[in-house]
C-alpha cells in the first residue's frame, strides 16, 4: 500500500473510509476548528496565501465537481499542453504533472505550481485562452481529476468504501462514466502508470 498516497487521496476525499492498511477520516471540520501547523488554525491559514502558495487547497478541491462542459474545455486545451509539451526540451526533464501532481502532494504546493508553469508560458497560457479555461480552472479541474481517478481505483480494489454523497461520489461517478476519455486525456498529459495499488 502507497501510504503517502492513500493519504492524500483520502484528504482529497474527505469523508471516505479506507479499508485495512488505510486511515480513516471523518468529514472535515469547520475552518475554525482546523488544526494547522504548531498549533495554527485555519484562521491563519486563511491569510493571503505566501508568495509561492496557492489559496487553493484540499478543502477546495474536495468542494469542486467535475462537469461534462469543463471536461470538453480541460480536454480542449489539455491537447494543445501536450503537443506543445511532448517535444519540448524544457519539459523533458522538467513535466508540467510530475509525480507529484499525479500522486497529490500538498495541494497548495501543487497548485501554486502548476499554476505559475501554466502563467508564464505563453503557449500555455495561450492553449488556455484558445479553450476558453482559466488557469485556475484548469488547475482545479486536473487536481480534482487526477484526485476520482485514483480513487476510483481503490473503489475498484475495494480499498476505499464508504465515500460519502456528495462532490467525492459525483466526481468517481464521472471518471468511470467518462473512463476511456479521463485516461486518454491523462495519457496525453503525460500522467500514466498509476500505481498498481490503485489498479
Amino acid at each position: 500500500m502507497h501510504a503517502a498516497l492513500t493519504a492524500s487521496v483520502a484528504l482529497v476525499l474527505a469523508g471516505a473510509s479506507l479499508g485495512a492498511g488505510g486511515v480513516r477520516t471523518s468529514a472535515p471540520p469547520s475552518p475554525v476548528d482546523t488544526p494547522g501547523p504548531a498549533g495554527t488554525t485555519a484562521r491563519a491559514a486563511q491569510a493571503p496565501p505566501a508568495a509561492g502558495a496557492s489559496d487553493l487547497d484540499a478543502a477546495a478541491v474536495a468542494a469542486y465537481r467535475l462537469t461534462p462542459p469543463v471536461f470538453a474545455r480541460f480536454e480542449t486545451a489539455s491537447r494543445r499542453i501536450g503537443a506543445l509539451t511532448r517535444d519540448d526540451p524544457r519539459y523533458a526533464n522538467a513535466p508540467l504533472f510530475t509525480r507529484e501532481v499525479a500522486m497529490l502532494g500538498d495541494v497548495g504546493a501543487v497548485a501554486a505550481g502548476l499554476e505559475a508553469r501554466l502563467e508564464n508560458d505563453p503557449g500555455l497560457a495561450g492553449a488556455l485562452g484558445a479553450a476558453k479555461i482559466t488557469t485556475r480552472e484548469y488547475t482545479t479541474f486536473a487536481i480534482a481529476l487526477i484526485a476520482a481517478r485514483l480513487a476510483q481505483g481503490f473503489v475498484a480494489a475495494g480499498v476505499l468504501r464508504n465515500v460519502p454523497p456528495g462532490p467525492a461520489s459525483d466526481n468517481i461517478a464521472f471518471v468511470t462514466a467518462h473512463e476511456t476519455a479521463v485516461s486518454t486525456i491523462l495519457a496525453e498529459l503525460g500522467v500514466s502508470g498509476l500505481p498498481d495499488a490503485v489498479r
